[in-house]
């Protein structure tokens, strides 16, 4: 077992040193784990009850290890985009908070899926990302 250890332990800090995160934001099992980051794709875009995801090839969101995230998207008439932002994730309270600049937004978050409702020019904008 310590042969096994003493091979691993220089792997893993290999890994925390090469991933860009800081050790002290990883101070529990959960924090480094971070089962919420990865890439969702987009399941479902509507606006004032209009499917809005039919006009895109693609709609993603990307959540990383160090509180980085990326939309991306490309429409179906051409067209590619892609925003970045930070956000912070409580798993216990199930909850993602989104930000860029002063504007915080925050959302649920749980079972493998993010779901955002907004209200853009009057009308809600729902959209449901899932892992």
């Amino acid at each position: 077992m310590k042969k096994i250890f003493a091979c691993m332990a220089p792997l893993l800090l290999a890994a925390l040193v090469c991933s860009g995160c800081s050790v002290s934001e990883m101070s529990t099992l959960r924090e480094l784990s971070r089962p919420y980051t990865g890439v969702y794709a987009c399941e479902k875009l509507t606006w004032a009850g209009r499917d809005l995801l039919e006009d895109f090839e693609y709609i993603r969101l990307e959540l990383d290890r160090c509180g980085a995230a990326v939309f991306s998207w490309e429409r179906r008439s051409g067209g590619k985009g892609e925003f970045s932002l930070g956000y912070d994730a409580d798993v216990e309270k199930g909850l993602v908070t989104f930000s860029s600049g002063s504007v915080r937004r925050t959302f649920p978050l749980g079972g493998g899926a993010v779901r955002m409702e907004l209200v853009v020019l009057g009308r809600l904008l729902y959209a449901e990302f899932s892992a």
